[in-house]
């Protein structure tokens, strides 16, 4: 994967042919999806990112009350961890586990309170991440409180991604923000309330 770091307006951005990976345009629409959905002020204890992403960990950090103490990171790309660790501001403790999300979700033990998704290879999910046992493996990792939240580009992959979330939380929420689709989901025993 090639990747291209540019400075916009004085802050970093990593692009590739036709997306931004982190910063940007992207950290825009999460930014939009976190005040749509209601998540500005929520506190999060412990998260995990599926693909690094400095963007919503800044974002986590300004926005949260209390700010996550723990991040879990899976991403498959040690190039994207090196570009971010040297050229972003990373304001929240973090642990990366380097490989293929759909494998490494296996080895953490941990739950979290928030899990958020934005992998992509430039407009593509990758296909193993849109299957039923990855979104299970999820499921399992998510406190029955927590929230799930997930961003897809092609309609395609939404509409495959919105039936299985469906069959896999009895809450699912749809955002459209630009070329994104913003998917949150969680259980009905959360009883502090849905957000929305």
């Amino acid at each position: 994967m090639r990747y291209r770091l540019e400075w916009r307006k004085g802050e970093p951005v990593i692009s590739g042919e036709s997306v931004d990976y982190v910063g940007g345009q992207l950290k825009r629409a999460w930014e939009e999806a976190f005040a749509s959905y209601g998540l500005i002020g929520r506190g999060w204890h412990q998260v995990l990112l599926i693909g690094m992403g400095a963007s919503l960990m800044q974002i986590l950090a300004q926005t949260g009350q209390p700010p996550p103490s723990q991040v879990l990171i899976l991403e498959k790309d040690p190039e994207i961890v090196r570009l971010q660790e040297a050229h972003f501001v990373l304001p929240l403790p973090y642990q990366v586990y380097l490989g293929d999300a759909a494998q490494t979700i296996y080895e953490l033990t941990e739950s979290c309170d928030g899990i958020f998704v934005d992998a992509f290879i430039e407009w593509e999910v990758p296909p193993n991440l849109l299957h039923k046992d990855f979104l299970q493996a999820l499921h399992h990792q998510l406190n029955p409180k927590g929230l799930l939240l997930w961003n897809v580009l092609l309609t395609k992959q939404a509409k495959r991604l919105e039936t299985l979330l469906r069959e896999t939380w009895p809450i699912v929420r749809i955002r459209r923000i630009g070329n994104h689709y913003f998917f949150l989901a969680g259980n009905t025993d959360a009883d502090w309330g849905w957000p929305f």
